[in-house]
């Protein structure tokens, strides 16, 4: 275990290069990115907590969700791929007893008591809730764990789509992890980090981002049981087999302050699932719901109903995804990202915010990329959560510079991004 100074001029040098490699690329231009990257990161560590520390280093991976949307949390299944784009965590243990963390971007240092389990007035909606929720669901799995002092910075975008919350959690998670030698499993760390968000956040998310970031690469999961999901790790060389670029846009509005939104979505589908007795839509038949469907319009309304139906045709499209992929179909599995994505709009209406109509940046995104890829063999969707954030299209590699240079016109630069896939999870770097 070096220093934080020793540990800079390691990377600088270059000796941190096979590590680096295997998360970024072999790309001499890749790695002198990471490397300054890295070294930063350190030496911001050093200013907020000084210098002679000795650190560790910490990956974790954001997501784009390619099948599943808004499945997972009704117990269905969900597809999707670790990126390249990750939060970057150097830290140290302490021994007084207090979780501190300075994140690039954000004026605010959060230090979190451990003495202090239970959630905290004013706290949920802020990452100092995640950090105190991460800590005690280690304690409630029997682990022993203290504190630490850390500096993070993420180039998964905020607020975007690609899921810089599962990132963040799963950074932490890592730490607590590694430190502490608790020896839990990815699956396990994704749960943690799934209930610090739904009980000290707030927020009501399903499992697949946690789980994404923590085990890395493509992953089709089935959440019939949550506490178990059955995991499945998809092979990804064939995914890009057709010379394909995945691309990203941020189109620069942050779906970060719609947490009512996304819970509504939760809600108005598990009002029609008790409407049939079960808790979630997982728990009940799709020919019950088709067979009341009158009395539920009634009782919970149009958009819980169309909503359901989403559900059901999504989670069926998502298993469909899957067997494209294994079977190495990949028309088959461009045609059902487009399914979909027109999904989302008629039946989810998860693209934008119907209280504020003037942003509708999902559906400028959506139009566009239809223009320039429609019947040139590409496909495009909505990801994530909605309402806000990112679309990802799947661009033939002929057009993949005419696409971005258009979106970045209409979105900003630096807003379309070129993604390559992780296969590995939140990891212990250096």
């Amino acid at each position: 275990m070096a220093t934080s100074g020793q540990l800079r001029q390691q990377i600088l040098n270059g000796q941190w290069d096979e590590a680096l490699s295997a998360l970024y690329g072999t790309a001499p231009a890749v790695l002198a990115r990471q490397r300054q990257r890295y070294a930063e990161a350190l030496a911001r560590f050093e200013l907020y907590y000084g210098p002679g520390r000795q650190v560790h280093i910490y990956s974790a991976p954001g997501r784009a969700e390619l099948g599943g949307n808004h499945t997972d949390h009704q117990h269905g299944y969900g597809l999707a791929a670790a990126v390249m784009l990750d939060l970057v965590a150097v830290a140290s243990p302490s021994d007084d007893g207090f979780i501190r963390v300075k994140s690039r971007g954000f004026n605010k240092l959060d230090v979190i008591d451990l003495s202090e389990p239970e959630p905290q007035q004013g706290e949920s909606t802020h990452s100092a809730s995640l950090i105190r929720g991460i800590a005690e669901g280690f304690r409630a799995q029997g682990k022993v764990v203290g504190g630490f002092d850390a500096y993070t910075t993420s180039d998964v975008l905020r607020g975007s789509g690609l899921s810089s919350s599962a990132a963040f959690e799963m950074g932490m998670a890592v730490i607590l992890n590694g430190e502490y030698g608790c020896g839990l499993a990815a699956p396990e760390l994704a749960k943690i980090c799934q209930y610090a968000e739904n009980t000290y956040f707030g927020k009501p998310s399903g499992l697949l981002d946690q789980l994404t970031s923590a085990v890395g690469g493509v992953i089709f999961a089935d959440f019939a049981d949550p506490t178990q999901p059955v995991i499945e790790k998809i092979h990804t060389a064939g995914l890009f087999s057709a010379g394909m670029t995945l691309c990203v846009t941020d189109t620069r509005g942050s779906h970060s302050e719609l947490t009512g939104e996304f819970a509504a979505i939760r809600h108005e589908m598990e009002a029609v699932a008790a409407c049939l007795g079960g808790r979630v839509l997982g728990q009940v038949k799709e020919r019950d719901f088709w067979a009341e469907l009158p009395r539920l319009r009634k009782v919970c309304g149009d958009r819980a109903v169309l909503r359901t139906i989403h559900y059901f045709e999504e989670n069926a499209r998502a298993l469909a995804q899957r067997n494209a992929l294994v079977s190495g179909d990949f028309a088959a599995f461009l045609r059902l990202i487009q399914e979909s994505g027109h999904a989302s709009f008629a039946l989810c209406q998860n693209v934008y915010c119907a209280a504020d109509t003037r942003h509708q940046g999902l559906s400028a995104a959506l139009a566009l990329s239809q223009s320039l890829l429609e019947g040139q063999g590409g496909a495009w969707r909505m990801q994530g959560g909605g309402f806000a954030g990112t679309i990802q299209a799947f661009v033939p590699g002929m057009l993949t510079a005419k696409y971005h240079d258009a979106m970045e016109r209409v979105f900003g630069a630096g807003s379309c991004y070129l993604l390559r896939l992780r296969e590995q999870g939140a990891v212990q770097v250096i």
